[in-house]
């Protein structure tokens, strides 16, 4: 039985109860540290001419994806919350003692699609004879194209954390596969944040510091439905996955090319 997004939300709620500190603690240490390493790379590149603007996106691409492990640290520790198992906050370096190489690979191909199809807007912006009509249109297809490629990978993170034998390429086979009719529930439990997430731009953001632990939660239980964890008594996956290893994952790229 598929659970609702208000089932998913309230579950949620149930396991954040007397939980949200540490999760708290953990995104506003992800979100200074962006903070930071994006000014810095705003401030010394000169973003007025072409080859500094790329050098800029280049470079926030490659932080983004060397900080996004530190994001699957903090989903590792919000699955463990949800599974009321042992977490830390040394669960934000979970990934680096565990084949991070993994979680790079399927960050760079959702990073490197989305820094070719950002490509037009980034040289459109700084052409001033190219009407802002032209600008919004593909800066409406590069978020299109992004919400495409998370419906469709979103679930390769809690795969590689489930299975630390998964290789990358697997993972978002499988990712896909289990998104098959449940895009649109995605779609929707991403959409029912916005009123909160706008409430949370109203406060300064500071309202994102409760918004992004509750949000976390939700998506993870959204990904133990999927996998038949929340209907089993004793909370175990009904679904089968490959049992293809890292090594035998390798070995089947290096043919395909």
């Amino acid at each position: 039985m598929k659970h609702t997004s208000s089932q998913l939300k309230a579950i949620s709620r149930k396991a954040l109860d007397d939980n949200w500190g540490l999760p708290m603690g953990a995104n506003i240490i992800l979100g200074v540290i962006s903070f930071i390493v994006i000014f810095f790379i705003t401030f010394f590149t000169n973003t007025t001419t072409v080859t500094g603007t790329i050098t800029s996106e280049f470079l926030t691409y490659a932080v983004s994806l060397f900080i996004s492990l530190f994001g699957a640290g903090i989903t590792k520790m919000t699955l463990n919350i949800s599974r009321k198992q042992a977490y830390s906050m040394k669960d934000m370096l979970y990934v680096f003692h565990h084949n991070a190489d993994r979680f790079l690979i399927v960050g760079l191909v959702i990073a490197g699609i989305g820094f070719v199809t950002g490509l037009p807007v980034m040289f459109m912006s700084m052409n001033s004879d190219i009407p802002v009509s032209f600008i919004l249109f593909f800066s409406v297809f590069d978020l299109i194209i992004s919400v495409i490629i998370y419906l469709f990978l979103g679930l390769s993170t809690y795969l590689l954390l489930d299975h630390p034998e998964m290789g990358a390429m697997v993972s978002m086979k499988e990712s896909i596969r289990l998104m098959k009719g449940n895009k649109g529930r995605s779609l929707y439990i991403t959409l029912s944040f916005l009123p909160l997430a706008f409430l949370s731009v109203l406060t300064c953001y500071i309202g994102m510091i409760w918004l992004a632990p509750y949000m976390d939660m939700t998506m993870a239980n959204f990904y133990r439905d999927i996998i038949g964890e929340l209907n089993t008594p004793d909370h175990t996956p009904t679904r089968k996955f490959p049992t293809m290893t890292i090594e035998e994952n390798s070995n089947e790229n290096n043919t395909a090319f």
